[in-house]
């Protein structure tokens, strides 16, 4: 066997491939190498494309036998040569037919293009029934982001354009919906976010307290959209009601001196109230539709501190930890306490990875599980190895890494099928006012942004309707460092769970940007 003859062939094949199938296919043409010289001088190309037929050769150099050339002149319309020109003349003296290098192969296609087209479009064969791609993403843009935001979901307030959008996504999760089952799911939707809207938009003149009631029961009522909307979720507005019989599905619970010891000295403080999740009720209904099973749960509701012994350790955290969980809030948060956030900033390691980043299509082979490289960056500089480890998604190889820049640095491994790429397989959360950010998530499993600060809203509602004392304390008292924490939060409330119940309803990602801005 002539290896160079072998190695001579296979890069003419590639070079073909790459620069003449390649583009023509991409015009409707069909095409195949016919011929292929068996020294690897040369391959010939033919493509079809409504009764039209041509035919070029691709030589390995144009310092190619003048003899090879005046037998391709006969053969083709057109030939190409692999490489740098060199004494073209001197070797294809004596022919009329066109030679030059393979790159400018385009300037060919387009005349074969035009000399097949029927009137004002392609050939027949080139037509092809197209499946219409869903829309995955809609760019809002607006001055105001939030009123772009707000006028979408008041479109939503309207029953026809509520049914809309359930039977889009009803198709697209391959179901059915009779007519009157469509219209039930679309008139509880409509009504879920008008009230959803009441609740948000009444502002002026609200104290805090009264802001936080009507952000809790507000987020109820995009909970209910968000149920109403999902193929699989509940087909009435009354099914729903029918889970809050037992009441949110939540707890909260103060701390008794006799518990200093286990949870701190400061039992009445508010950051130290424990939130819990209850087996039956609203909130774990909603988790179910969402698909968080919720593992660790507590069956009964505890009365005391002293019971939360008896119940599940998961199934309870306190105010102080759901707000480490908000990114947004976290130069104040750092501010407040001396403990770790629940969340860290993940980026791509061009060093640890084989490649640079890039957002191309990625390998097909599902078969095969990859590995990507992250640096989890912690700018707060207090969270460990073991608050790495309990974030969501499947890392791997987690150690610490020295930097330069500020905070602690983590590098782990993000492992995924070949065909995804590793921000399909994190659940990372993306907001307006903080950068990419992956949250530890509460009750075991329940890592989604706008559940965990539906948990934090009806901590603080239970505080401002029945613990008026303590209350108090974070208004004006000695917790009024608490009330900008608490403000802060209710500002981020009002911004992003909109965007976020929006996105969830329509089955749609959602970019509400100011024009001119990235």
């Amino acid at each position: 066997m002539n290896t160079g003859e072998d190695s001579r062939l296979t890069i003419l094949v590639q070079q073909a491939e790459y620069k003449i199938l390649e583009p023509a296919r991409a015009h409707g043409w069909t095409l195949n190498i016919s011929s292929k010289e068996r020294n690897g001088l040369y391959l010939i190309v033919e493509a079809s494309r409504g009764g039209h037929v041509h035919r070029v050769a691709l030589l390995y150099s144009s310092g190619t036998d003048n003899k090879v050339y005046k037998q391709l002149s006969a053969m083709v319309e057109h030939i190409f040569f692999n490489g740098e020109p060199y004494h073209v003349e001197s070797f294809a003296h004596g022919i009329s037919t066109p030679v030059g290098p393979v790159d400018g192969f385009h300037d060919l296609l387009v005349k074969w293009n035009a000399g097949s087209t029927d009137g004002k479009f392609a050939p027949a064969e080139c037509q092809e029934e197209a499946t219409p791609v869903p829309t995955r993403s809609r760019l809002l843009l607006s001055e105001t982001p939030i009123r772009a935001i707000w006028l979408r979901v008041r479109q939503l307030q309207s029953v026809t354009l509520a049914s809309k959008v359930i039977e889009r996504r009803v198709a697209e999760a391959g179901r059915t919906l009779d007519a009157q089952a469509l219209r039930k799911k679309a008139e509880g939707l409509a009504y879920a976010l008008r009230n959803a809207s009441d609740y948000f938009q009444v502002r002026d003149g609200q104290s805090v307290g009264q802001r936080v009631l009507n952000l809790y029961y507000g987020t109820l009522s995009f909970a209910f959209a968000e149920m109403l909307a999902a193929p699989d979720g509940p087909a009435t507005l009354e099914e729903i009601e029918a889970s809050t019989k037992f009441g949110h599905g939540l707890f909260v619970l103060g701390q008794d001196p006799e518990d200093l010891v286990r949870f701190g000295p400061r039992p009445d403080d508010l950051d130290r109230l424990v939130v819990g999740i209850l087996a039956s009720g609203f909130f774990p209904t909603w988790m179910q539709v969402l698909g968080s099973s919720v593992e660790s749960v507590a069956h009964m509701r505890p009365r005391n501190a002293s019971d939360l012994v008896s119940i599940p350790e998961g199934s309870w955290t306190t105010i102080e930890q759901l707000f480490a969980r908000i990114p947004e809030i976290s130069d104040l948060f750092l501010d407040i306490f001396a403990s770790p956030p629940a969340w860290l900033t993940p980026v791509y390691s061009s060093e640890a990875n084989e490649r640079p980043f890039h957002i191309g299509a990625p390998p097909t082979n599902a078969s095969q599980t990859g590995r990507t490289y992250l640096d989890l960056i912690d700018l707060s500089g207090r969270l460990g190895r073991a608050g790495i480890a309990a974030l969501p998604g499947p890392l791997a190889e987690i150690r610490e890494m020295e930097s330069e820049e500020p905070g602690r640095h983590f590098r782990v491994a993000v492992e995924h099928h070949a065909d995804q790429r590793w921000f399909e397989v994190l659940p990372v959360h993306l907001s307006p006012f903080a950068h990419e950010a992956l949250i530890g998530p509460v009750f075991g499993s329940v890592g989604q942004f706008r559940a965990i600060s539906t948990v934090l809203l009806y901590g603080l509602s239970i505080v401002v309707r029945y613990q008026p004392s303590l209350w108090r304390r974070v208004q004006e008292g000695d917790l009024d460092h608490m009330r900008a924490l608490v403000e802060a939060f209710l500002d981020v409330v009002e911004r992003i769970l909109p965007e976020e119940f929006l996105e969830q309803v329509s089955g749609q990602r959602l970019h509400a940007k100011q024009p001119g801005t990235l």
